[in-house]
């Protein structure tokens, strides 16, 4: 699992973590020597495909990598990372993979990256120096990905490339992944740990491909060799979940160093993990807080008649709205970065602005701890393993005191306009760590049912005497939907702009006109009203056809594959509820020519059902079509057949129109 989402997972590289990230320094790639790959074999050249993957576009021959772990006790300036890969390209479609990227700082160095590409014909085409593209993720903290672009790539070629890196700690090391997105035929990592440095291994296996491992010990250290054959493809499959979650990997974390006369422990339990970032990070930070506590008690002051509840209230909108977040994750603080100094710029990343909450909560009396919490989108945490590596945000957990002798709160101060006590949806469920450097709780973020995240559309439509459609459309978004189909903490001038496009889309046919947002995205429910009308040159004049989905559908199967085909369980962001109802009249001289059939499908993936009402005397259909996910994350192979089955019975539902006719 990777704490951080943008490494590329062809790479297979150690990412960056959030303490190795800062400000660029690297160097441009240097030609490549024959003596820094090995000789390609007969085998290597003659391989057209590979077993069991007859679809796959490339295979990773081989992918090495060597770890040397900074020795303290020596002096060391850094630890140090070789990266070395073959890769042969098997189809066209495998192109797509001569193209590596390389994220990069200044606590994490790229000092250099050799390649070639080598054609069947003979030919070594070396990597040029201008095959280099630099592009800027955190203006900043100046964080980039460098791409290199392989020259005269063709089917059949092989691609060598080897690159360095060298980093400034070793504590918060991201997971080798052995596997990739094509097959790998053979993966090792070495890692050097010196003698200085105490270590606890973690591996994911997934697919159980079997890890095989070898160590050594002098009094220099231990060399540990992990390797692995024949790995499957990561799926690349609809709705699968993230990659750290199918990927073959490991992890090593440093749990305690000792010079010649003392123990140091480092992250061997939660409780030395919290105490070591409380002692590095946190109190020092906290003692440099006058000026906020003083603000947090003049913000108090105003709601402390209303209660506990009001005051944290107050101080966690005054730190979402009045302190901009900067886009960095993880757990640590950056350097000079406190509470006032935080307050004083109006600006911090997700950690400084949870600390500066929590110290404001404090202040005004009310008990609250930080929390580490991690965004599902980027894999399961394992809290068997000690490691902060594996979250990439701070919340606070603020409690308040109540009839019912309490009530905890988590709160996220660094997402505009999200609503006291809620979170995003990558977050719900997920497992946290509350921390504490003398009793940490491991919990989980609290969760919403999957009726809270709603689309709720009513239309009332009108076909004239010319054949035209015309009516109003309401539709009410609640829960996630507030977030996911709108920009995130979006004013109601840019959500109310974001559903125009998609109206537009989906009303193909038609002017919108009029349309208007209310409500509050704080309170995540949003009232979007609209009116639309048939473009003229649209309107058949005998005959009118209508999807009566619209605006929610119609909705389309993404689970094509079989059971027997799908490799990876199903991950939704989050479950949810669609309504749609629809009414429709039409004027004297027009009857119903077709209708779409009632479907009423249910299971314990959701429930997909659609109903029509007639009434030929008054001229008026009613229709109602609901669409339920009840579940985000499906892991049983009877479950997702259940849930192709109600997509199919949408999209089948949905295909067929409404049409009426001239008499």
């Amino acid at each position: 699992m990777s704490s951080l989402s943008w490494s590329n997972p062809i790479l297979g590289q150690l990412a960056p973590t959030a303490l190795l990230l800062a400000v660029l320094a690297f160097a441009a790639p240097s030609a490549a020597r024959a003596d820094q790959f090995p000789a390609v074999t007969a085998e290597e050249w003659a391989l057209t495909s590979v077993p069991g993957e007859p679809g796959a576009g490339a295979v990773v021959l081989s992918k090495k990598g060597e770890i040397r772990l900074m020795d303290l006790g020596s002096q060391d300036v850094s630890s140090t990372m070789t990266v070395t890969v073959r890769l042969k390209i098997l189809t066209e479609a495998g192109k797509e993979y001569a193209e590596v990227e390389v994220p990069h700082s200044s606590y994490f160095r790229l000092l250099g990256f050799s390649g070639r590409t080598l054609l069947p014909d003979g030919r070594i085409v070396a990597l040029p120096k201008d095959a280099k593209f630099r592009r800027e993720l955190s203006e900043n903290e100046k964080i980039y990905v460098t791409s290199m672009a392989f020259p005269a790539v063709e089917v059949g070629a092989i691609l060598d490339y080897r690159y360095e890196m060298r980093f400034d700690s070793p504590l918060l090391l991201e997971p080798w992944y052995f596997s990739e997105r094509v097959p790998v035929r053979f993966a090792e990592v070495v890692y050097q740990v010196p003698s200085t440095l105490q270590a606890r291994s973690w591996s994911r296996d997934p697919y159980q491909v079997g890890l095989k491992s070898e160590s050594t010990t002098n009094r220099q250290g231990t060399r540990l060799r992990l390797w692995a054959e024949n790995l499957p493809p990561v799926p690349d499959e609809p709705y699968a979940p993230p990659f750290g979650d199918l990927a073959t990997q490991f992890r090593l974390v440093p749990t305690a160093y000792k010079d010649a006369n003392e123990l140091f422990r480092l992250m061997e339990t939660w409780e030395s993990t919290c105490k070591l970032f409380e002692d590095w990070y946190y109190g020092p930070a906290r003692r440099r807080s006058g000026s906020a506590k003083k603000r947090a008690k003049e913000l108090a002051a105003g709601a402390k008649a209303d209660g506990p509840r009001a005051v944290a209230e107050a101080l966690y909108r005054f730190v979402r709205d009045e302190i901009e977040t900067e886009d960095l994750p993880g757990v640590e603080l950056r350097k000079d970065m406190t509470p006032d100094s935080v307050l004083k710029a109006g600006s911090g990343d997700p950690a400084d602005k949870a600390l500066l909450l929590q110290t404001m909560l404090e202040a005004a009396g009310i008990d609250a701890k930080l929390v580490w919490a991690a965004d599902r989108h980027d894999g399961l945490v394992d809290l068997r393993l000690p490691n902060p590596a594996w979250f990439d945000r701070v919340l606070v957990a603020a409690e308040l005191a109540g009839s019912q002798g309490g009530e905890r709160v988590y709160l996220d101060p660094s997402v505009p306009l999200l609503g006291f006590g809620r979170l995003l949806p990558g977050l719900e469920g997920t497992a946290a760590l509350i921390v504490d450097p003398k009793k940490p709780e491991e919990v989980t973020l609290p969760g919403s049912p999957h009726d809270a995240n709603g689309r709720r559309a009513t239309l009332a439509l009108e076909l004239d005497e010319s054949g035209a459609v015309s009516g109003r459309g309401e539709m009410i978004l609640t829960g996630h939907h507030v977030w996911s189909e709108t920009p995130d903490g979006a004013p109601l001038s840019e959500i109310e702009a974001a559903w125009g496009e998609r109206l537009e889309s989906r009303f193909a046919d038609f002017e919108i006109e009029e349309l208007t947002a209310e409500g509050s995205p704080d309170a995540q429910e949003v009232r979007l009203e609209w009116s639309f009308r048939q473009n003229q040159e649209e309107v058949l004049g005998d005959e009118s056809q209508i999807a009566p989905s619209l605006p929610l559908g119609p909705a389309t199967q993404p689970f094509a594959t079989g059971v027997e085909l799908r490799r990876s369980p199903v991950f939704f962001s989050f479950g949810d509820a669609d309504l749609l109802e629809m009414t429709l009249t039409w004027p004297e001289g027009w009857r119903l020519e077709a209708l779409p059939q009632e479907v009423d499908a249910e299971n314990r993936a959701g429930v997909f059902e659609a109903s029509v009402e007639t009434d030929a005397e008054g001229r008026t259909l009613r229709y109602r079509r609901r669409f339920d996910l009840a579940a985000a994350r499906l892991n049983d192979q009877g479950l997702y057949e259940e849930l192709r089955a109600l997509f199919e019975a949408a999209q089948r539902h949905d295909a067929q129109a409404l049409v009426l006719a001239r008499r």
